[in-house]
């Protein structure tokens, strides 16, 4: 059984050991050391990086796994069994995990002590550390959360891991019945857990604590948080947008919200006012238009999908058969086809025989897109030709 050093000390970032087995695999080679620094995935955590040195050679270590009390690294090469090695943790790595871990004890904690509300999910990546509870938060619930989670960042307390005999004595958290040793995780005040993986010294270097999203899930709650170097780096750059969005209003930071509401209701009269414009200019279109046995056909660029059906429905009030093509600068052509005597999804099929492309609508009424350019003579035969 290899010695787990990474539960001996925590902070070990290089250590020594001996090669027992290292056998091919899937992965790479599995080798097993008589004892290792390298974290396991389990609990949640994902595993540790690095690599093994011996000689003047070198392999990375690519994954780490578990199996009967037995430590497997997952290498790039082989290792001849008897080989002393030298491993170095990837330490960036292994502390950004030993942050996020203690980070979401505080949390769930937290969640449990105020809400009683159960840690029922956890997921920690490279990307993110989402927590679910079975219970609904809302957004002034987890700004009180936060509070209370960085104030036991700042209270600076100490993170445990013990086995103690009194166990069955303790009230801690666990998602499951655990059986045998029960390794016993407590982080400050504010959390007392059931748990394998690796953890900070103390509160305060798991801070700063964020939620970044939260989202209805499962009759519950899914929050994602960052803890500690992410939270931080996650601040800055919200901090560099505020002041960027601050330069480009040209008013304080503390005064962007209001300003950019502002410029939204700005935005939006805009918007009305363009799209009444619109109207206006497409019934002239339609006016000058004139159909030709029954059909009118008219070529735009880009209009948007809801201005061709405008469009249409104008051109529709004097012809039979009316359809609207808008050419668009990044995209496939939009088409539009307004009839009282024809199949408008068999005509859209017609054309889309020819100019590709595919659309739908309901009966007197398609709308889709073409594949190639077309102009009013190309639409208006294909139009003719079908029956």
């Amino acid at each position: 059984m290899s010695v787990k050093l990474f539960y001996e000390n925590r902070y070990m970032t290089e250590f020594d050991g001996t090669v027992i087995s290292c056998t091919p695999d899937k992965k790479g080679w599995a080798v097993v050391l008589d004892q290792t620094a390298f974290y396991p995935e389990g609990g949640g955590q994902p595993c540790d990086h690095g690599v093994m040195q011996w000689g003047e050679s070198q392999t990375a270590v690519t994954d780490v796994r578990e199996r009967g009390g037995q430590v497997i690294h997952y290498c790039d090469s082989e290792i001849p069994e008897g080989t002393a090695v030298h491993g170095v943790i990837d330490w960036d790595r292994r502390f950004d995990m030993m942050q996020q871990h203690t980070g979401e004890h505080i949390f769930s904690g937290v969640v449990n002590s105020m809400f009683g509300y159960n840690n029922v999910g956890f997921h920690l990546s490279e990307k993110d550390n989402v927590v679910d509870f079975d219970g609904p938060l809302s957004k002034e619930d987890i700004k009180a959360i936060m509070d209370k989670c960085n104030e036991t960042v700042w209270l600076n307390q100490p993170v445990t891991a013990e086995y103690p005999e009194n166990v069955n004595e303790l009230e801690y958290r666990s998602k499951k019945e655990l059986t045998g040793a029960i390794r016993i995780v407590t982080a400050g005040s504010a959390d007392i857990c059931a748990c394998c993986g690796t953890h900070t010294a103390t509160t305060a270097q798991a801070g700063p604590i964020v939620a970044l999203s939260s989202a209805a899930y499962k009759g519950g709650t899914r929050i994602n948080i960052l803890c500690g170097r992410r939270a931080v780096e996650y601040l800055k750059q919200r901090n560099d947008d505020c002041y960027d969005i601050s330069h480009q209003l040209s008013v304080p930071v503390e005064k962007i919200t209001e300003a950019v509401a502002v410029r939204m209701s700005e935005i939006d009269n805009l918007k009305y006012q363009l799209s009444a414009a619109k109207r206006q200019l497409m019934a002239v279109w339609a006016e000058a238009a004139q159909p030709v046995d029954g059909v009118c056909v008219v070529c735009r660029e880009d209009l948007r999908s809801n201005e061709i059906l405008m469009f249409t429905q104008l051109l529709a009030e004097k012809a039979d058969t009316a359809a609207v093509y808008s050419s668009q600068q990044d995209a496939n052509g939009k088409i539009c086809i307004i009839s009282t005597v024809k199949d408008t999804n068999k005509l859209g099929r017609h054309i889309s025989a020819t100019l590709g492309g595919k659309g739908g609508g309901k009966p007197g009424s398609y709308q889709g897109f073409v594949e190639k350019d077309t102009d009013r003579e190309t639409l208006y035969r294909l139009i003719k030709e079908f029956e």
